[in-house]
């Protein structure tokens, strides 16, 4: 019982130096990588040294799952190949331990890392994606104008190429300037202003930038001359003391560079999050197929019969008579004694009388209309099972009129199905997307053990320690799963495999490679392949 303990402080011990060490390389190469790649927008951008170390905070905090895995795989593969080469793990094994029993310590470890991962996706992550994209936010609104460099055509702001001669000391005044306008849909169009000097700044709520430009002009092509065209176009030049020139800061080019970085609203949501909003997206969806004309198959349809009746009451309360008005004359009061108001009286009753004729015959000629456009269908329809379609119950003189009626209703039908398809297509790439996040996490936990199993027995394989070999089979088994990783979320995107696979699919590949390294560990065999890559490098490094 002794040795098993002294054995397990020997594996901790061992781990603890390369584990801490692996993880601050493969972060530090991670965010390398980060900078290579977007230091070209970062610099000349007037962010302080203080904001730059706050941003590669944030973003160390989100790649921490990502170097994790790797942190496990080095350090696996460095203690076991150290003990191997040092023939510890020989004299463990002789004394009748196992590689599985050996490997206990390291396993603790590997599912510690595992739920630290998990806990890193669900908390850190999302405040950190959510912090370091607000802080790129604030930097695109606050430091739009250190981004000009003197005698440099800029294109931070789409469709605008800016050029500034000379730029004062204060950041807002300004020499020399040329504004070329691309925004025009025909881009051979000239338009170009320039200014001796001017001013600019950000307003106040950081919404827009505006440029307050003196001593200049403008240069317009209205249109342009056509090859084979005798007739040349004037130029419009515009002359002007002063003019102000406002850009929207959405459109300032500087974020959508990084945009790739944090665009989407997964990346700021944990588990619990993740599963709520695929439940509303699952609830979006319904709605849009339940108000759908195309899925609403439980419409009541009336019964002919039930419509002729309705027709015929309605028909006899049109051809009920008007009830006759009494003889006796109306009481007016005094005015019957005058015969101006008396014939006053006769006048409204005729005028009124015309105005009942009038609707009546309106009713009647609607009626008339109305009848003549109905479309009628053969009278026989007796054996209803006999006809293969419902055009063939028409008469034959108005099929075409109904098609004609029928084309524009159809149209508009076809019409908002389609728009109702391609809405509901990108709710459910929405929902892959976010099925694919919530899975990726407990993938990515899950590769630390499997990395585990793969490096230990890959070390005791090799029998090499420090960070020659063992580097370089780690590096190798980690692109791999970075290749499938990408190759899962490339797939993903064009709706080619279903989240929950392509999250899972590193893990898959991994698994099976983890189960033949421990299976050749424990039966003490030697990989050929390794043995001549092993050979090739010394060979290599004899003759350097």
């Amino acid at each position: 019982m002794l040795k098993i303990k002294k054995i397990d402080r020997l594996i901790y011990g061992g781990f603890i130096g390369p584990y801490l060490l692996s993880f601050f390389v493969a972060e530090f190469v991670l965010i390398m990588q980060f900078l290579w790649k977007f230091i070209d927008k970062i610099l000349g951008k007037g962010i302080s040294f203080f904001q730059i170390m706050e941003l590669l905070f944030y973003m160390a905090v989100k790649l921490i799952p990502m170097a994790i895995p790797l942190t496990i795989l080095i350090s696996s593969v460095m203690v076991f190949g150290n003990m191997s080469e040092k023939y510890e793990l020989s004299s463990i094994k002789s004394a009748g331990v196992s590689l599985l029993r050996t490997m206990r310590p390291g396993l603790y470890i590997a599912i510690g890392t595992a739920l630290f991962s998990l806990l890193c996706s669900n908390f850190l992550v999302p405040i950190a994606n959510f912090e370091f994209q607000n802080r790129f936010n604030r930097i695109k609104k606050t430091k739009p104008t250190l981004s000009f460099e003197e005698g440099i055509f800029s294109d931070d702001f789409r469709g605008f190429s800016i050029r500034i001669g000379k730029k004062h000391s204060d950041g807002r005044n300004i020499e020399d300037i040329i504004i070329e306008d691309n925004t025009s849909d025909d881009k051979t169009l000239v338009n170009v202003t320039i200014a001796n000097h001017g001013e600019m700044y950000t307003t106040s709520d950081g919404n827009y930038f505006l440029m307050k430009l003196k001593d200049g002009q403008q240069s317009k092509e209205l249109r342009k001359k056509k090859k084979g065209e005798s007739k040349s176009y004037p130029v419009m030049r515009t002359q002007f003391e002063e003019w102000t020139k406002v850009f929207d800061m959405s459109g300032f080019a500087f974020n959508d560079n990084l945009s790739d970085l944090n665009r989407n609203k997964y990346d700021l949501l944990n588990s619990i999050q993740l599963l709520s909003s695929i439940d509303s997206l699952n609830r979006k969806i319904e709605r849009r197929l339940e108000t759908s004309h195309l899925f609403s198959t439980n419409k009541k349809i009336k019964e002919p019969k039930a419509i002729d009746k309705g027709m015929e009451d309605k028909g006899m309360e049109e051809k009920e008579e008007p009830k006759p008005q009494s003889d006796k004359k109306p009481v007016v009061g005094s005015a019957i004694s005058n015969s101006k108001a008396y014939k006053e009286n006769i006048e409204k009753l005729k005028s009124e009388t015309k105005k009942q004729n009038d609707t009546k015959n309106n009713k009647k000629n609607t009626k008339r209309r109305t009848n003549k456009s109905r479309i009628g269908q053969i009278d026989s329809l007796a054996t209803m099972s006999s006809y293969s379609s419902i055009l063939e119950t028409i008469k034959p003189d108005q099929k075409a009129k109904l098609l004609r009626m029928v084309k524009p209703k159809l149209t508009n039908h076809k019409d908002r199905v389609i728009r109702n398809n391609n809405s509901v297509n990108s709710i459910k790439k929405s929902i892959g997307k976010h099925i694919y996040k919530l899975n990726e996490s407990y993938s990515w936990a899950l590769v630390c053990i499997i990395f585990l199993f793969i490096g230990a027995p890959l070390g005791s394989i090799i029998r090499k320690g420090g960070y020659g070999y063992p580097l370089l089979f780690a590096i190798v088994f980690y692109m791999i799963f970075m290749i499938t990783v990408i190759f899962g979320q490339k797939l993903l995107k064009t709706s080619s495999i279903n989240p929950v696979l392509a999250a899972w699919l590193p893990c898959m590949l991994l698994i099976p490679i983890a189960i033949f390294l421990s299976y050749k560990a424990l039966n003490d065999s030697k990989i050929n392949t390794i043995g001549k890559i092993t050979a090739f490098f010394n060979r290599w490094g004899s003759k350097n």
